[in-house]
């Protein structure tokens, strides 16, 4: 192999467009390592701009040390790794979900703050992507673990070397024609130092068996070309997926609608019983996927769809997840947010005040709000009395670490029901909200219990006056 064979991999894949802000997801395993250097190799040819971050789970023990292992290897690139920390934990056990999917949506999610905080600070949207390090080998790994599971022949496509994020950003996979061996030869030849998962060799999870035990004993006794055979489907089965989803979209484009206000999804089926299954099911798929449910989107929940499409009941329905209906109104079949809408608590009110920072001691038991009052009042000067209670008004948005979130995005990434959105009270000051109170709609349990922040006017060692606020009930 040529030592600038992946890089020119990189180039000939066209996936990584020239002047684009590049949000690199590295791990610090050979993979993305590869990826960030290959990346970093062809910057100035391309006129990109590197973004490498790297979210630590905390899962094992040396997670921390990882974390620095790669902070340094940025450090000699001459890049700002933005390192997030992220318990998956407790997402996998709220969501019913393995730890190691309540991490893939994590990291994803925070690949897409990454990149909104980029445009926020003026870089176009259309010209930041999200790079991830999935290779040939992972290809085939993921096909036979999906047909393992009964996957149908959407997820036999395998991973698509290119797709649009929840976020709307471009996710692109630039080594997904290459192989391990050759990630390894690359590492070795440029004296790389990745970090060693050792969980990979753990053979209790599932995708581990497959990778350590069951392609090795097919490759021996069955096939040794079963990983090129696996992607070469893989390739073949994406091809008739995409074609057969085009076809299904260009039958069903007029008689598809949106109600952004009222929130529901319609299909008018008065063609759909003249149309193959084939056609149906990816209509119904890709409207979970509209919706925000393509991960939930098996066999059975598209079945039941479709059994509504086709059944004689003219009020038939079924729940979703996440609180979504998708019932029959004769010839319709609607997807909506549960009908009831929750109003807002409207006994209670804020009572914002300043205190001294050795003074104080909040009433731990009690939900409250804590800021740095002379941050605060630098960019609101005497405006403390200007803070209200109130729900969601369009704008809205909460300052992050990097940049801010529209609120709209982050009660839907809190997995906060449609029906429950507008009840979500929240101190503002403008458009700009300081604290989404506490509410049994969100998802997390700290949350429920403490609400979210802005990271804007966060408390330190050197904050000499808090801006607090605690709640009350109006009289």
């Amino acid at each position: 192999m040529k030592r600038d064979h992946i890089i020119e991999t990189l180039i000939d894949s066209e996936l990584i467009e020239p002047g684009s802000a590049v949000v690199a997801g590295v791990s610090g395993g050979p993979d993305s390592l590869c990826l960030l250097h290959a990346l970093v190799s062809i910057a100035d040819m391309l006129d990109l701009m590197i973004v490498p971050v790297h979210v630590n789970h905390k899962l094992r023990p040396e997670a921390d040390d990882e974390a620095a292992h790669i902070g340094e290897i940025c450090d000699r690139m001459d890049l700002e790794m933005e390192l997030y920390e992220a318990s998956c934990s407790e997402l996998a056990e709220e969501a019913g979900i393995s730890v190691e999917e309540a991490g893939r949506i994590i990291r994803y999610e925070i690949f897409d703050d990454v990149a909104r905080s980029l445009e926020d600070e003026g870089f176009p949207g259309d010209r930041i992507m999200i790079a991830l390090a999935h290779n040939a080998d992972d290809q085939a790994e993921t096909v036979l673990f999906r047909l393992l599971r009964g996957t149908g022949p959407h997820g036999l496509a395998g991973i698509p070397a290119a797709r649009m994020s929840e976020g709307g950003y471009l996710i692109v996979r630039p080594l997904l024609s290459v192989e391990r061996k050759d990630i390894d030869e690359y590492i070795r030849v440029n004296r790389l130092r990745p970090n060693i998962d050792a969980s990979n060799s753990d053979n209790s999870y599932a995708r581990n068996r497959i990778r350590n035990e069951l392609i090795p004993y097919l490759e021996k006794n069955y096939n040794p070309k079963i990983r090129e055979h696996l992607r070469r489907y893989a390739g073949l089965a994406y091809m008739d997926d995409m074609l057969l989803r085009e076809i299904s979209l260009n039958e069903y484009a007029d008689d598809i609608s949106f109600d952004d206000e009222k929130e529901r999804a319609v299909i008018d089926l008065r063609k759909a019983k003249e149309n193959p299954p084939p056609v149906n099911s990816r209509i119904v798929r890709m409207m979970l996927e509209v919706l925000g449910l393509e991960s939930y989107a098996t066999f059975e929940t598209v079945n039941s769809v479709m059994e509504l499409m086709y059944s004689d009941h003219p009020s038939a329905g079924i729940d979703l997840p996440l609180g979504i209906r998708a019932y029959r109104e004769y010839d319709k079949l609607v997807f909506s947010a549960e009908e009831e809408i929750i109003r807002p608590d409207e006994s209670i009110e804020i009572w914002p005040q300043v205190v001294m920072a050795r003074e104080f001691e909040p009433d731990e038991d009690q939900p409250y709000a804590a800021f740095d009052f002379d941050k605060f009042n630098a960019d609101h000067p005497g405006s403390i009395g200007e803070i209200v209670i109130r729900t969601r008004l369009g704008g809205d948005y909460l300052p992050m670490k990097n940049g801010s979130k529209k609120i709209q995005d982050l009660l839907v990434d809190s997995k906060v029901n449609r029906n429950a959105r507008d009840s979500m009270l929240m101190a503002a000051i403008g458009s700009e909200v300081l604290w989404i109170l506490p509410s049994p709609h969100f998802s997390g349990e700290r949350e429920k219990k403490k609400g979210r922040f802005s990271q804007k006017y966060q408390i330190s060692d050197t904050t000499e006056r808090v801006l607090l606020i605690e709640l009350g009930e109006s009289m």
